[in-house]
């Protein structure tokens, strides 16, 4: 029915496979009937995206290889359980939760910057990131309600020898690596979330970075654990270590009339408060005077 030269040529059979939605799919591809081995070929899913991090990539590309060769849920429950106790434990590579995404907008401090990764918000305007740049992060954990952008930091950063941070197992469990396989395995009444709340919970292992027997005077406050707290002056999130927001402190003459104002007024509040305590410490004398000398 083809006029030469024009034929029709087999492109790929999919066997097994998952179609999720238009330009989405995953499968073992055969490519002539003498092929006896498929090749792992996906299209619009986690596996093959730059912006997500390789965690993510890796586990769901594994899950869906011992789908497709076993043809239950069975290996795949127990793989998944040992990955998520893995994580939890911390006997993880640093390099599988790094993000490197790309900055799509040319400057943040004109634009929205809802479409920018977490870690183009940065303090030192000369750090802007430039168009199209891929900056890495990782997110630790943070404060309770806190943003995604308050818990991101340089991967750097949380290799310090001295540093307060802990990368958020449970971020990138719950909503990285659940809602990636969820959207592929959902198809045939997989539920991971389920999986993930049945599983033990691991005891994860108490270490350090530096001996305990090393002498150290914070560590005899609790505010030393920590990660981040508020700017006294502007309220925003800062690292433990430090007690004034970047911008606030360059401000200067008037960061420093308005730390000197707040101490001023602590310290009239304090004698405030002792004042009224001490009244009423009088007052409660001489009450237990006046009702001993009516018994009398």
């Amino acid at each position: 029915m083809n006029p030469n030269p024009v034929t029709l040529k087999m492109e790929k059979v999919y066997h097994p496979c998952f179609l999720l939605t238009k330009k989405c799919y995953v499968g073992y591809s055969y490519e002539s009937p003498e092929q006896s081995e498929p090749v792992f070929d996906a299209k619009g899913i986690e596996t093959v995206h730059r912006d997500t991090c390789g965690a993510v990539s890796k586990t769901l590309e594994k899950s869906l290889r011992l789908f497709f060769e076993h043809r239950n849920t069975f290996e795949l429950k127990a793989y998944l359980q040992r990955q998520w106790t893995g994580i939890l434990s911390g006997r993880v590579s640093l390099q599988d939760f790094v993000y490197a995404k790309e900055v799509r907008l040319g400057t943040y401090f004109t634009r929205s910057s809802s479409s920018l990764p977490p870690a183009a918000m940065r303090a030192d305007p000369r750090a802007e990131p430039r168009y199209a740049e891929r900056i890495p992060y990782v997110v630790i954990h943070g404060e309770p309600g806190a943003r995604l952008i308050d818990m991101v930091v340089d991967p750097l950063e949380l290799l310090a020898m001295d540093s307060p941070f802990r990368l958020n197992d449970l971020y990138y469990i719950n909503k990285q690596i659940i809602p990636a396989l969820q959207r592929v395995f959902g198809l045939v009444g997989a539920d991971l979330i389920w999986w993930f709340i049945e599983m033990p919970c691991p005891v994860r292992e108490a270490f350090a970075k530096r001996p305990f027997s090393a002498p150290n005077a914070q560590r005899t406050r609790i505010d030393y654990y920590y990660l981040s707290k508020h700017c006294i002056l502007c309220g925003e999130l800062v690292q433990a270590s430090a007690h004034i927001y970047n911008q606030s402190l360059q401000k200067g003459a008037s960061a420093a009339a308005a730390v000197i104002g707040r101490t001023s007024k602590l310290e009239r509040e304090r004698c405030n408060t002792l004042l009224l305590f001490v009244d009423i410490v009088e007052a409660v004398t001489g009450l237990w005077k006046v009702e001993s000398s009516a018994l009398h």
